[in-house]
């Protein structure tokens, strides 16, 4: 175990980081959701014009909803992550008030009383701190679940623009359905890469101080 855990501010800062940029995200796959059915709206216009752009809408409207999800999955974890740190600082200092009393005390008669309620702390700041890392990479792994969503989004604008071509009066406004996706994708995915250097530096600490 290390010297020094993390400190509550360094994890708070990072996971209050990383719900800034999910509020952010959260906000912008609400906009594609509501252009997804915008699309179908014009896909239907279109009639035979546009047929080929309807299953697209469905697309896009199914990779946002699994961008909503996936923020809410991760915000949920970030909660998790969070209570367990406060828990793990806890048990830090009631190790360390106890090593304190035992340092300064060492030759006191009945020292050794200690040693049950000693062990029992001890063990739950190693059973806090494995929790604490088991969350972190639970939280890694559904960053990169949206990461994935977003390779996708960005697959699906490339297709619609294709698709379009055949749209004739309709083409500009399913463009910008299009358009507006590949954008969205890229800001998300950066949104994304933000959030895994905020959780990557804590747990590099982490990693540092186990």
């Amino acid at each position: 175990m290390s010297k020094d855990p993390i400190t509550d501010e360094d994890r708070l800062v990072a996971l209050a980081s990383i719900a800034a940029e999910l509020h952010a995200v959260m906000n912008v796959a609400y906009g594609v959701s509501l252009a997804a059915k915008n699309a179908k709206v014009i896909s239907a216009q279109a009639g035979e014009k546009g047929l080929g752009f309807q299953p697209i809408t469905d697309f896009i409207d199914e990779i946002s909803q699994l961008a909503i999800n996936s923020v809410n999955h991760i915000n949920d974890n970030a909660l998790k992550l969070s209570k367990i740190a406060v828990h793990e600082q806890r048990s830090y200092d009631a190790y360390k008030r106890f090593n304190s009393v035992i340092t300064k005390h060492k030759d006191a008669k009945f020292l050794g009383s200690l040693d049950p309620a000693m062990s029992r702390v001890e063990s739950h700041m190693i059973d806090s701190f494995k929790d604490f890392k088991k969350s972190m990479n639970d939280l890694f792994m559904l960053l990169e679940e949206m990461n994935e969503h977003m390779l996708s989004a960005r697959a699906i604008a490339s297709v619609s623009r294709i698709v379009t071509s055949d749209a004739q009066e309709f083409r500009n406004k399913l463009e910008v359905v299009a358009s507006n996706l590949d954008n969205a994708a890229v800001f998300i995915k950066d949104k994304v890469s933000d959030s895994y250097k905020h959780l990557d530096r804590v747990k590099t600490l982490t990693r540092a101080q186990a």
